[in-house]
């Protein structure tokens, strides 16, 4: 076994010296930049972006921001890869878009001053901003609009961006402003905290909702609490039922890698209770209306494994996939191998010696019987082994770990014939 100790460490070699080379490279085979589209900078989009921001950076990812003018825009920029990440509006889905998970509630706000608006119906004649093209209200507050009846030759429909509604409103140019939205967006705490500027109350939250749902459509139903935002100044000062979409996390050909991170900071910054949900409520995976990636099933399957709450990410995933590695390649080697050492090389051995084998039965049937021939079988024997003596100087393929046996066979049959030649003289 000792002349094969160099082609045992050579193969070990063989297989730890990739391992590593794979580890160092694999840890750093990632983007170390990338880009999620948001809402405005005035939004709660660019306020979960900002802390996506910084959870990144630890792990050692650059993260741009970039705003849009909502979902459906943040939505075209992924498809034409300019951002690998988008947050999206639930009701504004792309299904060429690939949705990792629900993050929050994002309630329906519908802001107004005249008092004698009490419900959707009765913004019948108003002027109403709707939310500007590319947006994630627009579509919403149309929908909610053409519900009851309510077009563009019924009302004035003004498609405007969020801050413009907001100062249109306030100086009695507009009626009533849609909006969508996180209650921690800052538009929305400035308008709740607004004497005369009201919020609808969804009286009728229940009928919506199941109307939608007959039609493949979901809203949800939250409820804001009296003196939710200011507890000495009672505002609001009534409970509210309000509509809500839910905000997703999405991509469209992010790795999945880079996929199981953004979900793995997701889940810390989103795991929180807030005002509308209770704790470990989101992210979560379900009613989904887009596809949902591959990774982001694995990751609601596992959410996070040991590697990754004890160590930098990235490793965490290389040493994962060296564990796959071993489990799918190493292990069957390791196997073969041992199945080499164990049986291949004594079969091998055997295999080899086979010629010194028969030399050695021969010989040793002649030492054992050589008491008992007479003059003619001494001379008989004499020849075989002088030609056996002949075949084996001449024999140049014997392989060196049999050369030790070979040469003491050698040595054998040549006392044997001063044996023989003794006995005939």
């Amino acid at each position: 076994m000792k002349n094969f100790r160099p082609i045992i460490l050579l193969i070990f070699f063989l297989l730890l010296f990739p391992l590593g080379i794979y580890v160092l490279v694999d840890t750093n085979m990632h983007k170390k930049v990338i880009k999620i589209a948001t809402g405005s900078k005035n939004g709660a989009y660019y306020s979960y972006a900002l802390l996506y921001q910084e959870a990144l950076k630890k792990e050692g990812i650059e993260l741009i921001i970039v705003p849009t003018k909502g979902s459906v825009e943040a939505q075209k920029k992924l498809l034409n890869q300019e951002v690998d990440f988008a947050f999206v509006q639930g009701g504004t889905e792309n299904p060429k878009v690939l949705a990792l998970a629900n993050i929050a509630y994002e309630p329906i706000w519908i802001f107004y001053k005249d008092t004698n608006i009490t419900n959707l119906g009765s913004l019948e004649g108003k002027r109403i901003a709707v939310g500007e093209q590319g947006s994630g209200i627009n579509p919403i507050a149309m929908e909610l609009l053409d519900v009851v009846g309510i077009d563009e030759n019924k009302s004035q429909l003004y498609h405007l961006s969020s801050s413009d509604a907001f100062e249109k409103l306030k100086k009695d140019e507009i009626d009533v402003m849609f909006y969508i939205a996180s209650a921690n967006a800052v538009l929305v705490e400035k308008l709740i905290k607004m004497p005369e500027i009201h919020l609808m109350n969804f009286e009728a939250s229940s009928s919506y909702r199941q109307y939608f749902i007959k039609r493949n459509q979901y809203y949800e139903i939250v409820e804001l609490k009296e003196s939710a935002f200011d507890m000495k100044k009672k505002i609001p000062k009534e409970k509210y039922l309000l509509l809500s979409k839910t905000t997703l996390l999405a991509t469209y050909n992010s790795s999945e890698k880079m996929l199981r991170l953004l979900l793995k900071v997701a889940n810390d910054v989103h795991s929180k209770v807030g005002m509308f949900h209770h704790e470990n409520e989101f992210p979560n995976a379900s009613m989904l209306k887009m596809e949902q990636a591959p990774a982001s099933k694995h990751y609601f399957q596992e959410q996070e494994t040991y590697l990754e709450t004890h160590m930098n990410f990235w490793l965490a995933q290389t040493l994962n996939n060296l564990y796959i590695f071993s489990l799918m390649v190493l292990l069957p080697l390791v196997t073969l191998f041992a199945f080499f050492i164990e049986v291949i090389i004594p079969v091998y051995t055997l295999y080899t010696r086979r010629k010194i084998n028969a030399w050695y039965y021969t010989v040793n049937d002649i030492d054992t019987g050589i008491e008992k021939l007479d003059l003619e079988e001494l001379k008989e024997k004499r020849k075989v082994l002088e030609e056996m003596l002949l075949t084996m100087r001449a024999t140049e393929e014997i392989p060196a770990i049999h050369m030790e046996a070979f040469y003491t066979l050698q040595n054998q049959v040549v006392n044997i014939l001063d044996e023989l030649n003794r006995k005939m003289h």
